[in-house]
């Protein structure tokens, strides 16, 4: 049986070869791609070097089977700091939609954004520079400060800055440890404590979608990247609220209450489904997380509204957390909503896109 070093040794020489089978086949094995060896690197190293597409495959391989995109080197050096390095920014952007952070610095104290700039990789830094822009954060020393998202940005302004990092990168954060505390508490709520509209489990969360700006996104995901069927997700969304059986359906019968009249008295919320349908397109709600009890429908619905930002949508409320969440911090409870908007679309990419119409609301009765 080979060693851990002897079968890491061998994954390298199938990195060098660029042959994805035989790298997905050593991993499966038990191959360590973030096992440092006596030159001070690891595979997960070697692999951020790749600038072909066969070499590409090889690095979203070792990404998608345990390779750390922030694994150390014995100087310090993360596979992104590689990447910027060596100039490439196909590697480098894969790496950055899996979660490689690149505020870490090596043992010389130099980010990726400076090695990029120290080796004339203009492409690079102008990547590793804009996602620093665009996530609102700015290096100043060995600090970090927070800023609002870029100005004048149609895909990021007005959004948290949790949520504007997860449209620059790809990258979701992992809070699923969070929504699982949230479920735990609501599965079995205590019957004597008076929870708002009790402990039946009829509610769910809904959002409601303009198709203009989907354009059918379930049937052309496959073309993306997981930054770009976020972003237009995201760009899609105009409202988000609880609700119970025809919840949703109130609201498109409200804008039909106004159709073919003025608009002047009508709501944001109103206004903007007028405006889709006078387009000829129907409005998509997508119900997701259904089946739970009144509060936790309620706390989803915040932590989604605190990440998108109010400002971006139609709701006039901002909503309320209830039980553990509501004491969380802030940032903490926008981590959750961006997780559970990732959750959302994946719904969404798996049911397709469906539009209701003035004629379809009137049929429903």
């Amino acid at each position: 049986m080979c060693s851990a070093a002897g079968l890491a040794r061998r994954l390298r020489e199938a990195l060098r070869e660029e042959e994805s089978w035989a790298v997905e086949e050593l991993l499966r094995r038990g191959a360590d791609p973030n096992l440092v060896l006596e030159d001070g690197a690891a595979a997960v190293h070697l692999a951020a070097g790749a600038r072909d597409p066969r070499g590409l495959r090889c690095l979203g391989v070792l990404l998608r089977r345990g390779g750390d995109p922030n694994a150390r080197s014995v100087e310090a050096l993360t596979p992104l700091h590689v990447a910027a390095a060596w100039g490439c920014r196909r590697g480098l952007e894969l790496l950055l939609s899996h979660g490689a952070d690149p505020a870490l610095r090596d043992q010389d104290g130099l980010r990726p954004l400076d090695l990029a700039l120290q080796q004339g990789h203009v492409d690079c830094a102008g990547v590793l520079r804009d996602l620093h822009t665009r996530t609102g954060t700015r290096t100043i020393g060995a600090e970090t400060q927070e800023l609002e998202p870029a100005p004048g940005s149609p895909d990021f302004a007005g959004h948290s800055l949790e949520l504007a990092a997860a449209l620059q990168t790809g990258r979701i954060p992992d809070a699923q440890a969070d929504e699982d505390a949230l479920v735990q508490q609501f599965e079995r709520p205590d019957p004597a404590r008076r929870w708002r509209e009790g402990v039946v489990k009829s509610s769910f969360t809904y959002l409601l979608l303009d198709p203009r700006e989907t354009q059918d996104l379930p049937a052309r995901a496959f073309s993306l990247t997981p930054a770009e069927r976020l972003q237009t997700f995201v760009r899609a969304i105009f409202y988000v609220g609880k609700g119970t059986r025809a919840r949703p359906y109130i609201h498109l019968w409200e804008a039909l209450g106004h159709h073919g009249r003025t608009r002047k008295q009508a709501c944001p919320k109103v206004r903007h489904i007028l405006d889709i349908w006078a387009s000829g397109c129907g409005v998509v709600s997508l119900h997701c997380f259904q089946h739970v009890v009144a509060v936790e429908a309620y706390t989803r619905e915040a932590c989604i509204v605190e990440a998108l930002g109010i400002q971006t949508l139609t709701n006039q409320k901002q909503g309320h957390c209830y039980g553990v969440v509501a004491g969380w911090p802030p940032a903490r409870r926008r981590r959750l909503g961006v997780h559970l908007l990732h959750r959302a679309l994946l719904v969404f990419l798996a049911e397709g896109e469906r539009q209701l119409r003035p004629q379809d609301i009137q049929a429903r009765g």
